[in-house]
């Protein structure tokens, strides 16, 4: 009877904190800080941090708590770093920064606030890519968008001299294409194969948006998603 009382309570207790929305990760200081950026723990964020942890520590990878943080979309740990000195330009052994990473995996944002917080558009991972090249690749359009207008060079080219316009191309992503356009990309450009990026797409079959390249189909505005 007294033994199924404690596991009531035990039970009661855990059940508490779950509700409470409390913040209990295990491991060394180190291991908690990555887990807080991971899963948004605000408040043993703001302990690790207090108490001396430096926001900049690295893992094997060569991620910060930042990174993570960008990877998941943890807006308010994002914030709550980078006014503890967290350090946008650093890199991952990749060569990516946290801007890299948000770009890539479309936490728009966190490609917002980092932007506006100073975050370079113009760094090179280890590919010699910036954000806008992996944004454009992967059809993340509103983040195109985003670091379009936070500065980023929509005519970058990379070592084959492909612009991003030409990597959307090559994916068929049409949406991203189309707000390339509309942003001002010029579709004339030439990569080092000799081939614009109406060739590019029409090589990867997609013959619709070769068309639509070449100014044969109107280009309409790229649909946009409301802010909340």
């Amino acid at each position: 009877m007294l033994r199924g009382k404690y596991l009531f309570l035990a039970a009661l207790f855990a059940a508490s904190f779950l509700t409470a929305g409390c913040e209990i990760p295990l491991g060394t200081p180190q291991e908690r800080i990555f887990k807080s950026a991971k899963n948004g723990y605000v408040k043993t964020m703001r302990k690790l941090l207090d108490s001396g942890i430096n926001p900049n520590i690295t893992d094997s990878a060569g991620w910060t708590p930042l990174m993570w943080a960008a990877a998941k979309d943890n807006v308010e740990i994002i914030r709550l770093l980078v006014s503890r000195g967290g350090d946008t330009g650093v890199r991952n052994k990749k060569g990516e920064t946290a801007l890299h990473i948000a770009s890539r995996w479309s936490r728009l944002e966190t490609v917002r606030f980092l932007i506006n917080s100073g975050a370079s558009t113009e760094a090179l991972d280890r590919l010699g890519w910036p954000p806008l090249m992996w944004a454009s690749m992967q059809g993340r359009t509103e983040v195109v968008r985003e670091l379009v207008a936070g500065g980023a060079n929509i005519e970058f080219r990379d070592s084959n001299r492909n612009t991003a316009l030409m990597m959307a191309a090559n994916r068929g992503r049409e949406e991203t294409v189309k707000a390339l356009l509309e942003l001002g990309a010029n579709p004339f450009k030439i990569n080092a194969d000799s081939q614009t990026a109406a060739e590019i797409a029409g090589f990867s079959g997609y013959t619709d948006l070769a068309a639509l390249i070449r100014g044969e189909q109107p280009v309409k505005p790229a649909a946009r998603k409301t802010r909340r």
